[in-house]
């Protein structure tokens, strides 16, 4: 059975209770397959074949959409307002990457949810898209500044979000931008595309430390999610940068190229 949730985000849980750990999370609309219930909560597997618990009341019955077009959320958090006004109120806020149906109405996104109603999203804070998007090759730049817009972003462990994220939790938020998906888990996003020199690596590659990942947006300069930092922050291999981290620096163990791999 496929269900969708209808909250803006859902936590996916270790165990069927509260109380228990947070292991990732699932956007607004992202469909998941329920493979059992217990006390209130589904246990749910997510496309990125994540496995764990969500409070059954953050889900609904997965039905088609009529909507022609796909519409991705593409700033950190976009309000969802009463009416297509910006003065009107704010019912919540829709998560970067988060896909988006409805119909277009003087330049805002009408949205028909279970939860929150009838609901506007500016369409400038959204890519339209008619197809799946595909992997593809964007500039540097588009990398740096996609990633930037996570800046400031509190950690949070088994975050997806610019509420809170973790270092893998932003590095797959980064590269679904780009059509590339990845595992969820740093162990795993290590082992995907190809394996480059420390020396080779440039903006948009993968850079692996013990129990971490960031995403690099120059030969020396990368951003990532970091307890430390308290946050989503730049840091460097520089030594002469005042981001310069030494830490990570003299622990670095491997740089992975994800997007690009296999197509040039």
């Amino acid at each position: 059975m496929i269900s969708r949730i209808n909250i803006n985000i859902a936590d996916i849980r270790a165990e069927p209770k509260f109380q228990s750990e947070r292991t990732s999370q699932a956007l607004f609309n992202e469909r998941v397959e329920i493979l059992d219930e217990k006390d209130g909560y589904l246990r749910v597997k997510s496309r990125d074949g994540y496995i764990g618990w969500i409070a059954a009341q953050f889900t609904s019955e997965y039905r088609e959409y009529r909507s022609e077009k796909t519409y991705l959320v593409t700033s950190n958090l976009t309000p969802g307002f009463t009416y297509p006004d910006t003065d009107s109120a704010r019912i919540v806020y829709l998560p970067y990457g988060c896909s988006l149906y409805g119909e277009e109405k003087d330049g805002f996104l009408r949205i028909l949810s279970e939860r929150y109603g009838e609901i506007y999203v500016r369409l400038g804070e959204t890519l339209t898209l008619t197809s799946p998007l595909e992997p593809f090759r964007p500039n540097r730049d588009f990398i740096k500044s996609e990633a930037e817009k996570f800046l400031s972003a509190p950690y949070l462990w088994g975050g997806r979000s610019f509420f809170g994220i973790d270092c893998s939790g932003f590095i797959q938020t980064i590269m679904r931008r780009f059509g590339w998906d990845l595992p969820r888990d740093t162990k795993d996003q290590i082992n995907c595309g190809v394996e480059i020199d420390r020396k080779s690596v440039r903006n948009g590659d993968l850079l692996f430390f013990p129990r971490h990942v960031a995403l690099a947006v120059s030969k020396r300069e990368f951003i990532h999610s970091s307890s430390s930092n308290g946050g989503v922050a730049s840091n460097s291999f520089d030594r002469k940068s005042p981001v310069y981290s030494e830490y990570l620096d003299k622990n670095f163990i491997a740089a992975r190229r994800v997007i690009f791999a296999g197509g040039g």
